[in-house]
């Protein structure tokens, strides 16, 4: 057997004292003939040279000054290596560590190694006379590091500040936008491309390199035609490999704080053949010096296509069937969202040693995360997940694809701690070179599937049956079958049977993350399991994840355009005068900065609706927005969104350092109906911090009248779909929001123009797993698909505008109904809340309803 068992505690403590082989090592990587350790900032590899199979192993660890010792995880045996190596994981930056590992060998007997090293700090040493602004070396095309002699060293790395007025613009048909060649210690910082070329940010040979807070769009090729549904380029070349980030043969790399989005190009689905096209990050580590071969930590990013333009892979791997394929070694992917690819989210193919992928939000894929083929193990793949899965087609094959294990022997791929909700499979044997077989150890996941057929349906699919995977304590269930489906030889199954029932599996569905699962303590993997009120948690754990703010907000339609207004210090509060206006309808303070909109004069009433996205960095006294008539300071005047002093009228919805957020303020509830000659923003920071300004961020704002929908009759749409005995619905007392609950399609009656420009806004927010969740328009009470437009659901329904689930909260939607409907009257607005399985359960609120028209 391959897995390692670990030694009872009380011989670790008898060795500790008598043996007397013990190492000591210090700092960042530590490496000998015997060993190495990979820190990074918050993991750390662990590789044991020269062992052999069976070999039992005790790791703990403790933070060096501390008393008590934490226990690890076992090292794993490695067969293509003759190594035992696992990862540290739950670590922090810039902490020196000590680890005592102890062997237990058929050929040597015991070994103990006594180990310190030290985490890598959470930024870089930075050259305070290699600080290069942006907006002063940039004057267009692509940004060459080579030309510039930007680079730095081990002790002190270069840094370049981008800003949202300073967008890289790539040239038509230039290789990238920026390009970083085989220059090192590079640290860059708010890096807007607006216009990529073939790749965004492109490097070879390069180590050392650190992205953090990025905003990456419109880069790779233009097709020329299509040939068999592959776009081909100006060359006859298939576009493929074109990438957000392409740093080729590099190591050592940091991605942070990211949005990537929108490239040029989408990619073709499986019924064209193998997914080729763009995608976000390929991985393709494998620098010619091995001491900087691997190390790649993306983590805290958005990447993400779209229904209409698909990635390939999110991730990509390069050389994928090869050892130095991939990542490599000792990486770390975690705390990101990645959605929508025509194949793989994640592609960790190739060399995977301590490479890590978790905690990540992964939807919208044909497969969620590939680890085919696994050259050289332990690879980690826990606490994600994985959800609405689907390419262009809405097909998918499997949550997390393993395979190759003789074709491409032989790595060992270690599943913990995921939640898996998918239609099809889970943990899936998949093909490479017609090998299927692999090597999973699989521990305390949650895998609910939807359907049952032939290959269909999977909690854990494995036809060749490898005797070295184990496969325990999992939660394995079909909604289909209504009891685990599986094609695989369990080691141990699920410790409380009697919970493997229709009932639970909803509940564990509708939890919002982070979901836990009761468990006892000795079926806990030591460090890599997270306990929230003594439970484990299961999927992300997290609530949210991914950059807190998107750095670029697109502009969306109807909202107020801020250069047309003009802006103004309000009174004498305004102090430092520090702003920005990002494409006309994103505003930055910082500091202690209040301004004023003194032309636009809005007129509230008791419909007006205050509608905008807003994020807040670092601590503020007063973080406010409001309207004002006399230009005289009072609490009356301002809604209070977060800050450490109390003024104001206080809106809930936003804390302190959380993600940005949309919020939905219906003004009636703070300020008179009334025309206002002002509107003012306010960051109030009186006590001066240089190095951490406060700054804040309103986008997209938005002024309209809600539908005052009280003065409608709430009717069903068509009695074949609204069940009367279990749907519901009502009207809140302002008038501005409908809950429906079960299964439910009603309507309201009036008058609805839609022309070319309409747009429909509003908030939504869904509880439980309705089937389909939308809303439409209608003249005829016929149920038609193209009339509705849906946004959540388990079932793709009508015009797929978002898939939100429990999980996302409150969200805003803004749908371009004249882009789809033919223009004229409509009669009915259309309430969709589908549930024909499960009639009783399920709801929806919506509110903050509005038709815009320009």
């Amino acid at each position: 057997m391959k897995m390692l068992t670990s030694l009872p505690l009380i011989l670790v403590a008898w060795l500790t004292l008598f043996l007397p082989h013990s190492l000591i090592a210090a700092v960042h990587t530590v490496e000998t003939g015997d060993y190495r350790i990979e820190p990074l900032m918050e993991s750390a590899g662990i590789t044991i040279f020269s062992q052999v199979e069976n070999t039992q192993t005790q790791v703990q660890f403790r933070a060096f000054g501390e008393y008590n010792w934490q226990e690890g995880n076992s090292l794993y045996f490695d067969p293509t290596t003759d190594s035992l190596s696992g990862a540290l994981v739950h670590l922090q930056p810039n902490t020196e560590y000590e680890v005592r590992i102890v062997l237990d060998s058929p050929a040597s007997g015991w070994q103990e190694f006594d180990l310190t090293f030290m985490t890598r700090p959470d930024t870089p040493p930075i050259d305070p006379g290699k600080v290069y602004y942006l907006s002063d070396i940039y004057y267009g095309g692509t940004l060459d590091l080579e030309a510039l002699g930007i680079e730095g060293e081990e002790d002190g790395w270069a840094k370049i500040v981008g800003d949202v007025n300073t967008p890289i613009i790539a040239d038509d048909g230039a290789g990238s936008a920026v390009s970083i060649g085989d220059n090192s210690y590079v640290y860059f910082e708010n890096i807007l491309i607006k216009k990529g070329g073939v790749q965004g940010f492109h490097a070879v040979d390069a180590h050392h390199i650190w992205i953090n807070g990025c905003d990456i769009s419109s880069w790779g090729r233009v097709a020329r035609y299509e040939l068999n549904g592959i776009a081909v380029d100006d060359d006859e070349e298939t576009i493929n490999y074109d990438s957000a980030f392409y740093l080729k043969r590099s190591g050592v790399i940091t991605i942070e704080n990211c949005y990537v989005h929108d490239p040029v190009l989408g990619a073709n689905n499986w019924d064209s053949g193998h997914p080729k096209g763009a995608n976000a990050f390929i991985a393709y580590a494998n620098h010619p010096n091995p001491e900087f071969e691997g190390q790649i930590v993306i983590r805290n990013n958005i990447f993400t296509g779209s229904d209409s333009k698909r990635f390939n892979d999110v991730i990509e791997s390069r050389f994928n069937g090869e050892v130095y394929g991939g990542f490599i070694r000792d990486s770390a992917i975690y705390n990101n969202v990645f959605a929508y690819a025509n194949d793989d989210l994640i592609e960790m193919d190739g060399g995977q040693q301590n490479v890590l992928v978790y905690n990540n939000d992964l939807s919208h894929g044909y497969a969620g995360v590939s680890a085919v083929p696994n050259m050289r193990g332990p690879s980690y793949i826990f606490n994600n997940t994985i959800h609405h899965m689907g390419d262009d087609t809405g097909k998918m094959w499997a949550s997390i694809k393993v395979g190759g294990l003789y074709a491409r022997p032989e790595g060992l791929v270690n599943v913990f701690n995921n939640f898996i909700n998918v239609y099809r499979n889970g943990i899936t044997a998949s093909d490479f070179e017609g090998d299927n077989a692999f090597w999973v150890n699989a521990v305390n996941n949650i895998i609910i599937t939807e359907l049952a057929n032939n290959a269909v349906g999977y909690g854990i699919y494995d036809p060749q049956k490898s005797k070295s995977s184990q496969f325990v304590n999992n939660y394995l269930f079909n909604l289909k079958t209504l009891k685990p489906r599986n094609d695989a030889a369990i080691t141990q199954g699920f410790a409380y049977p009697e919970l493997l029932n229709l009932e639970f599996a909803r509940s564990l569905m509708n939890q919002s993350a982070p979901k836990v699962l009761a468990l006892e303590s000795d079926l806990l993997i030591p460090n890599f399991s997270t306990i929230q009120a003594g439970e484990l948690v299961v999927g992300m754990t997290q609530s949210t994840v991914g950059v807190k703010t998107a750095y670029l907000n697109k502009k969306l339609p109807f909202t107020l355009n801020m250069d047309d207004w003009g802006l103004n210090s309000y009174r004498n509060q305004n102090q430092d005068n520090l702003f920005t206006i990002q494409d006309n309808h994103s505003l930055t303070l910082t500091g202690n900065t209040w301004l004023k909109i003194g032309t636009m004069h809005p007129v509230i009433t008791e419909h007006t609706v205050l509608d905008f996205t807003f994020f807040g960095e670092e601590g503020a006294e007063i973080a406010a927005i409001g309207f004002d008539n006399n230009n005289r300071l009072h609490g009356t005047d301002l809604m209070q969104l977060y800050g450490s002093q109390q003024f104001g009228m206080p809106v809930d919805g936003y804390q302190e350092g959380s993600y940005q957020q949309n919020l939905s303020i219906p003004l009636a509830q703070y300020f008179k109906p009334k025309r206002y000659e002002k509107m003012v923003f306010a960051l109030d920071n009186d006590i001066s911090q240089e190095d951490k300004k406060p700054s804040v961020t309103f986008s997209n704002i938005m002024l309209y009248d809600a539908i005052d929908l009280r003065t409608y009759s709430v009717e069903s749409f068509t009695e074949s779909q609204d069940d009367l005995e279990n749907g519901r619905s009502r009207v809140s007392a302002d008038g501005h929001a409908l809950t429906v609950e079960g299964n439910v399609w009603k309507k309201i009656t009036g008058n609805f123009a839609i022309d070319a420009s309409s747009v429909l806004v509003l908030h939504v927010k869904i509880e439980g797993n309705p089937e389909i969740v939308g809303i439409g328009f209608d003249n005829d009470n016929a149920v038609m698909p193209e009339e509705v437009f849906s946004f959540g659901g388990t079932q793709e329904y009508g015009l797929v505008q978002a898939r939100f689930t429990e999980e996302d909260g409150w969200q805003r939607l803004l749908i371009p109904v004249g882009e789809h409907l033919p223009s004229g009257n409509y009669q009915n607005l259309t309430f969709v809340v589908d549930n024909d399985v499960e009639p009783e359960s399920g709801k929806v609120i919506f509110k903050n309803i509005a038709l815009l028209n320009k």
